[in-house]
């Protein structure tokens, strides 16, 4: 399957998207800091996820699966941080979360439905 076809890349690309919205929203104090990594963090998820898919073996592809599952972990964490300094409204969060928790799942799905390759 090529990752464009996939659910959850498409919802990460649209993620990440949003997430540069949102941070033209931050103070201008922010645009190299906590915007900044947020930026870098949200593009990285659907990057991980391409790369991951393009790979020849299922190790390589579980890595960048797992790396793409600790940036939502990342990418939540800051976002949970951005909404402390009050630079992002609640509900805005709750849209982010509930994207972040659904990409998991589907990835979770998705690595499940890989068999892993016997050796013989």
């Amino acid at each position: 399957m090529n990752y464009p076809e996939l659910r959850f890349w498409q919802k990460s690309r649209q993620m990440a998207s949003g997430v540069y919205q949102l941070v033209q929203t931050f103070p201008e104090e922010e645009k190299q800091g906590l915007a900044q990594q947020l930026r870098e963090t949200a593009v990285q998820i659907p990057t991980d996820i391409a790369i991951g898919v393009s790979g020849k073996y299922w190790e390589f592809t579980m890595r960048q699966f797992q790396a793409a599952k600790a940036h939502l972990y990342k990418l939540e964490t800051l976002l949970l941080i951005a909404e402390d300094l009050e630079y992002i409204g609640e509900d805005k969060l709750d849209e982010f979360l509930e994207t972040i928790t659904a990409c998991q799942k589907m990835m979770d799905g998705y690595v499940h439905s890989m068999k892993k390759p016997r050796r013989e």
